[in-house]
């Protein structure tokens, strides 16, 4: 349980870092992303709905599986719990009984870590299942967000002010009803605080929904003109 010792703050910093994606740099998968956020970058796949083994069979629903690789090296620790972390946010997300019987997977890669590392896989995998088309009830963003030593807030950090922080908090909510659906925090912060903290990552979340809603319609947008133009060609040939 976190201790309730800080100062009421003010937001220092109220705005998101550039956000940038890259539909399907991977090939052999069924969706992935390169999602960044300033300059923290992650690639994010999916394969799926697959045949599953035995031991992970369910008649229910599929079993969705989520791997997450650090930069370099094996996981350790922390990368194993932010792993869970993830997995447990995409569980509540997919649409699992449309595909009983099967598999479903999604494999995130760190390649850089400049700051609000959970976050942005969290929505890294959210765009990669999206665009694999897997089944989801909802689509969900995630936003960081700390207290510095001078009490102020700061939303989406960079790797230089996390080094300075008073408390961390990383929330995840879904696109219809804006219901958190991760709550993680570090630190030290009065209740008013955190009440605070939420609704400034509650209002970015809508920035992060609108991002993916532009992207995605840019897409497909792309995909069609390019079916028409081979039509096109079809037809005249």
């Amino acid at each position: 349980m976190n201790e309730i010792a800080a100062d009421n703050g003010k937001a220092l910093n109220d705005k998101l870092r550039e956000m940038r994606c890259e539909f399907n740099p991977l090939s052999r998968c069924d969706g992935s992303v390169m999602y960044s956020q300033g300059s923290t970058v992650v690639i994010a796949a999916v394969l799926g709905p697959v045949e599953v083994k035995t031991q992970s069979l369910s008649i229910d629903g599929s079993y969705l599986e989520c791997n997450y690789r650090p930069k370099a090296g094996l996981p350790q620790v922390k990368e194993r719990i932010r792993e869970s972390v993830i997995q447990d946010v995409l569980e509540l997300a997919v649409l699992g009984e449309s595909y009983p019987r099967s598999k479903m997977s999604v494999q995130i890669q760190e390649l850089e870590d400049r700051g609000s590392i959970d976050a942005c896989a969290v929505n890294a995998a959210c765009l990669a299942m999206i665009i694999g088309g897997l089944p989801m009830k909802y689509s969900f963003a995630a936003v960081q967000c700390i207290i510095n030593e001078d009490g102020e807030y700061i939303l989406d950090p960079d790797q230089r002010e996390t080094l300075h922080q008073r408390a961390s908090f990383t929330f995840a909510f879904d696109s219809l009803e804006g219901d958190l659906l991760l709550v993680q925090t570090k630190g030290s912060f009065k209740i008013a605080q955190f009440n605070d903290i939420e609704c400034l990552c509650r209002s970015a979340s809508a920035n992060i929904f609108q991002f993916y809603r532009d992207n995605i319609a840019k897409y497909h947008g792309r995909k069609s003109s390019t079916a028409s133009e081979v039509k096109e060609m079809e037809t005249e040939t």
